[in-house]
Order: structure tokens, then C-alpha cells, then sequence
């Protein structure tokens, strides 16, 4: 088992070791609940928030009384749509967009949808995957193999049989950011075996092509892929938009509807607040 630079194991699926006080993720709520009792006591106002994450609802008070699960998305689905196209990349006729209650819940539908139990998946990142990826493998019942670098992914993808899904990450959480080169290279060895490419962009979809002049996340050739809008140049909310292959979308969206994945619709307006002003933040000199 690996083990940190002080001799601790990794925690199962976590890149880190876990210590006594905080050993399990039981422990992870009771802290939440101790930081929430302190917020309380001294008041929100003399709380700073330095997560670097935006989990607020950035919606008006004008667009409360349309906050609705049938009238929202009435209004603000196909903007919404149209908007994820820009900020992500593809086409219309092509691609399609489905929006999650989270990151981690557009993982998980990606592999309950595409990924059968014996099926291997790989992880291919310049570091490690998050354990959000892993975690979705292993509930679906695959053998989840991680690589770190286009070598490794290449060795790992030539020997193996039955690769169904690539699960590739352009920006880890180590901050670790992935060549053009490397990622359309682990695209065309996994489309040459037949796999599938989905591609955990988190906060990716945003620093690879704002900081690094990198294409937007479609236009690497990933068959489907999903972002969060509480990372990196978004203002929230804490949602998971999933976009790709218009045939993978719809059959993904499906069932992210049928397990309870999907996004409250009353917070599509949420959802074109923060894609709008990413993309007129991302499009000043």
C-alpha cells in the first residue's frame, strides 16, 4: 500500500493519509458541524471563506418567484444550453448538455451509464485521479487502474483487453496541468481501442483555456466530459454541467433522473448567471 513522506497509508480511494482525529468521512460531518456551531457564535459577518470554491446561489430577487422546477427551466434551459456550447465547446447538432446536482453526481450517472461490472477503466491525469472517479468505477463493479503521465496511460491501455472508459483529467487537485499533446494523445489510443473518453474537468475546463491557451474541453475530441460551477472563475453554484456526444448525453441524463443526480431545474438561472459572466470574465484582454 503507498504511503505519505511520513510512513502513513493512503486512506482506501483517497490520495492522502487519514489521521485519528478526522479518520473516516463520519468524521469529515462532525468537523462540518463543529465549524457551523462557530459560524453561529460569532456570526456570518466575521467569517472569510478561503476554500477558493463558490458555493453560493447567485440568483436575484427578481428571478426568485420563477424559481420553480417546471417554470425555470421553461425560461432558462435553452440559454443555458447555448451557453454551456460557448464555455465548453461543441456544436448543436452534435453535442448536447445535461446539468447534476453536483461534480461527483455527472461522474457517477457517466459510470453507471457506460461502464459494466469486469469492465476495466483507466485514470489518466498528470498526477492521480480524484477519488470521486475512483469511487464511481468501483461502485459499478470495474477494475479501475490509475496512470500518471502519457507513458504510463499508453503502457497500461496497450496491455489491457476489455478498456471501456478512459476517465481523463486535465487540471488534478494537485494542481498538476496536463499537455495538449499528452491529452490528444490519450484520446486517440483510447478511441484506437474503443473506449470511451469521459473527461473530469473540474476546474480544467476553465484554467487549461484561460491560463494556458489550451482548447476548451469539447474540442480535445472527449466523447463527453463535465465541469463544476463552483470552481476557478465561477461564482456557483455547487453544480455539475455534463456536456458531449448527444446519443451519451441523453442516455446519461437518464440516468442521473433515475438515480436523483440531476440539478433542482429551479437553479438553471443559477446555472446562466455564472456561465455568463465566466464567459465575459474569460473574454477580456
Amino acid at each position: 500500500m503507498a504511503t505519505d513522506r511520513f510512513g502513513n497509508p493512503y486512506a482506501p480511494n483517497l490520495p492522502y493519509a487519514r489521521g485519528r482525529i478526522l479518520a473516516t468521512t463520519e468524521d469529515d460531518f462532525r468537523k462540518l458541524q463543529r465549524a457551523w456551531a462557530l459560524i453561529r457564535e460569532r456570526g456570518p459577518e466575521a467569517v472569510f471563506i478561503f476554500t477558493g470554491l463558490e458555493h453560493a446561489l447567485p440568483m436575484s430577487g427578481d428571478e426568485l418567484p420563477i424559481a420553480d422546477d417546471e417554470i425555470a427551466p421553461a425560461l432558462y434551459f435553452e440559454r443555458l444550453r447555448s451557453l454551456a456550447f460557448e464555455h465548453l465547446g461543441g456544436a448543436p447538432d452534435r453535442h448536447d448538455v445535461a446539468v447534476f446536482n453536483r461534480m461527483t453526481g455527472a461522474t457517477l450517472a457517466t459510470h453507471l451509464t457506460l461502464v459494466r461490472p469486469g469492465d476495466v477503466v483507466i485514470g489518466a491525469s498528470a498526477s492521480h485521479s480524484h477519488p470521486s472517479v475512483v469511487r464511481a468505477a468501483n461502485h459499478v463493479g470495474a477494475r479501475f487502474i490509475d496512470t500518471a503521465g502519457l507513458a504510463m496511460f499508453k503502457q497500461t491501455i496497450t496491455r489491457e483487453d476489455k478498456v471501456t472508459l478512459v476517465d481523463l483529467t486535465r487540471l488534478t487537485v494537485t494542481y498538476d496541468l496536463m499537455s495538449v499533446e499528452e491529452i490528444l494523445a490519450i484520446v486517440r489510443l483510447a478511441h484506437d481501442k474503443d473506449a470511451l473518453v469521459y473527461m473530469d474537468d473540474a476546474g480544467g475546463a476553465r484554467v487549461g483555456p484561460a491560463g494556458f491557451a489550451q482548447p476548451r474541453m469539447l474540442e480535445l475530441g472527449v466523447d463527453v466530459g463535465a465541469t463544476g460551477l463552483d470552481k476557478y472563475g465561477t461564482i456557483g453554484p455547487r453544480i455539475g454541467l455534463l456536456a458531449g456526444r448527444a446519443d451519451l448525453v441523453a442516455r446519461i441524463r437518464a440516468t442521473g433522473f433515475e438515480f436523483g443526480l440531476e440539478a433542482r431545474q429551479m437553479l438553471y438561472p443559477a446555472v446562466v448567471r455564472t456561465l455568463e459572466q465566466s464567459i465575459r470574465r474569460a473574454s477580456k484582454p
